[in-house]
């Protein structure tokens, strides 16, 4: 029984690279220095609950990190 292949063609020097892979990278996490220096400027402004502030700063921190 005989084996059909196909010839090995070389790449057109028309053809585009393919792109680099995309590096994954981690999500940014600001640290706590950032967040309690974060928290107080809300507190600062808007008064409020420290644990909310708190909440709130690291959110912020988190979305501005990925952008």
């Amino acid at each position: 029984m005989a084996i059909k292949t196909t010839p090995k063609t070389a790449p057109s020097k028309n053809a585009t690279p393919a792109a680099p892979a995309a590096k994954a990278t981690a999500p940014y996490k600001p640290t706590q220095e950032e967040i309690a220096a974060r928290a107080f400027e809300i507190y600062q402004r808007d008064g409020g609950n420290d644990q909310e502030n708190w909440l709130r700063a690291e959110r912020e921190l988190t979305a501005r990190g990925r952008r």
